[in-house]
């Protein structure tokens, strides 16, 4: 069992800079704007600090353990959320990281279904970075009754636009398939009782790469 906390540090400590682009339903831009992120831990605390550049306002986080609800892989990659959902309203968080890139997704799903998306495009301060073409528009393609949609070359989001039931068992996830065609990837599952799953593969049964 590796340490949730250490691994979590030790991929995603440092300064980020990047680039948030928030989409509709449909994934089509809304607007975009840049960031910047500081992950650190000080005085037994992790601490992370946003600054949006274009008017200087901040958001802090502060946590001395991880919660339950937050999910960590052995390579770094976490979500956060919800434990339990309601066919009602939920967001989820969800980022892999590739050494001094990463790639975020935050997802809110309303009554009705799907309502927004943020993609986050983030590398480190010393680390060159070209951003998703804009207006940005995702390809979008049906994978049973979810939908893949694809923000750039080699990346996949995994999205649940249903208006969803009672009973109704659900995820979202973001797959990276890299340059070198090392394939990062977070899956976030929930039952049909509606509790979080365990961290699993298996809720995807295709090619390990997007092209």
């Amino acid at each position: 069992m590796h340490d949730l906390r250490e691994t979590l540090l030790l991929h995603n400590s440092g300064h980020w800079q990047g680039c948030f682009i928030r989409m509709d339903h449909t994934g089509k831009e809304q607007e975009r704007f840049s960031t910047s992120l500081e992950v650190k831990e000080a005085e037994g605390f992790i601490q992370t600090c946003l600054t949006y550049k274009e008017n200087g306002r901040q958001q802090s986080m502060n946590f001395g353990s991880i919660p339950p609800s937050m999910q960590v892989t052995q390579t770094g990659h976490w979500s956060t959320g919800p434990n339990f959902i309601t066919p009602w309203n939920w967001v989820a968080e969800l980022c892999v990281v590739n050494q001094q890139q990463r790639r975020r997704m935050i997802v809110r799903h309303g009554v009705s279904g799907l309502e927004r998306i943020i993609y986050v495009v983030e590398a480190k301060e010393d680390t060159a970075q070209q951003n998703p073409s804009q207006p940005l528009q995702c390809q979008s393609t049906s994978f049973g009754s979810l939908q893949i949609w694809q923000p750039e070359p080699g990346v996949e989001l995994f999205i649940d636009p249903r208006d969803r039931q009672q009973g109704d068992i659900t995820g979202c996830g973001i797959r990276w398939c890299d340059q070198n065609g090392i394939t990062h990837q977070i899956l976030r599952q929930y039952n049909a009782e509606g509790a979080l799953s365990p961290l699993s593969d298996s809720w995807i049964d295709q090619p390990s790469c997007a092209h």
